[in-house]
């Protein structure tokens, strides 16, 4: 809450908070780019975290004016956007854990900050709002970061809470044209990396990340190739930046012909109390609610049984870990990190006492 007494800044303030949680409007709906901008870049704590960033989501779905008769300078379009003004030097790969909060823009290479800053000018002078560009380069930037992919594990080996395997992937008409880009002829010559592309567009990865809608990506794939002076006028459609839904834009089929073996855990903690689940009971144990600790009705004059192995670790060190201790060794070492969505819930599923 800001410092203030005044009960028109809280209330503003309570409505922004509720807007980020998705409860409430946007208090700041329909001013003007110029001002949300102020708010949205705000350093002197006159505005809330999230009254800034109710202001961004409002400046990213807001018209850009067009300005077609200006020559427009993408690249410090792309600086002011990307970097707040200053451009770092290249981050190298591979992606760790210390460099996972680091700017995802500051791993792209010379070529693709070329690129992106003459996306940026075309997408100006073409009237579209800028934050589709700044999407595809957030994403090409983690896909840098990740060694150009290969750090991260594709998405579609899952299991819902029955154990089917659970796979996702692009609804029809971007399936489409998906399928329209990798298979058409201006994949052969654009300046868009094509690796990146037939990963981006692999449901494996592409998925389950939200480029903002595939079409804007094939407009720039067409733009920056051999064909891009063949190539239509941006349409309005891309005139605003709608931030778009998991499920508006994956479809998620469960395979029921494919399941998990049944869990053998004994024991489960939530909220930091242990109990046994229904294998643990039918097995016979007996479990202390506090520490985990778990005992048989065989065990003689209070001596306890250890717990089974949990994660590769020795039966009778587990009982005394916590799951901050599993968490913290899935850091890979010395440090290169290998990511996949769904990774935490992996961890956490195979956690067992």
């Amino acid at each position: 809450m800001p410092s203030s007494n005044d009960p028109e800044l809280l209330a503003r303030a309570r409505q922004a908070t509720g807007f980020v949680n998705g409860v409430d409007s946007n208090p700041f709906k329909g001013l003007v780019r110029d001002q949300l901008s102020l708010i949205a870049h705000d350093e002197g704590g006159s505005f809330t975290i999230n009254e800034r960033r109710a202001a961004w989501e409002e400046l990213q779905s807001t018209p850009a004016p067009s300005l077609k008769s200006i020559p427009v300078n993408g690249r410090d379009l792309m600086i002011s956007r990307l970097f707040r003004g200053s451009e770092p030097p290249v981050a190298l790969p591979p992606a760790t854990f210390y460099n996972m909060a680091q700017n995802p823009c500051d791993f792209l290479t010379i070529e693709d900050r070329n690129l992106i800053a003459d996306m940026f000018a075309y997408a100006q002078a073409e009237g579209a709002n800028l934050a589709h560009v700044t999407q595809v380069a957030v994403v090409l930037g983690d896909y840098r970061r990740s060694s150009d992919g290969r750090q991260t594990v594709g998405g579609n080996n899952g299991y819902d809470a029955n154990g089917y395997r659970v796979t996702f992937d692009f609804k029809k008409e971007e399936a489409q044209i998906a399928s329209r880009i990798l298979n058409g002829s201006a994949i052969n010559s654009t300046r868009i990396d094509q690796g990146f592309l037939r990963y981006i567009l692999h449901p494996d990865h592409g998925a389950f990340t939200n480029l903002g809608g595939i079409p804007f990506l094939e407009r720039m794939v067409n733009k920056f190739s051999n064909e891009g002076d063949d190539q239509p006028p941006l349409g309005s459609e891309f005139a605003t930046f709608k931030k778009i839904n998991f499920e508006d834009y994956a479809v998620r089929t469960t395979n029921k012909a494919i399941r998990l073996p049944p869990d053998k855990s004994v024991a489960v903690v939530i909220n930091g109390v242990w109990s046994l689940t229904e294998y643990g009971k039918v097995c016979g144990y007996a479990i202390d609610s506090a520490t985990g600790r778990l005992s048989t009705p065989s065990d003689s004059s209070g001596e306890k049984t250890p717990p089974p192995s949990t994660l590769g670790i020795p039966a009778t060190d587990a009982a005394n870990r916590t799951i901050l201790d599993a968490l913290a060794e899935t850091r890979d070492q010395p440090t290169q990190r290998w990511i996949w969505p769904g990774h935490l819930f992996t961890i956490l599923r195979n956690i067992k006492p």
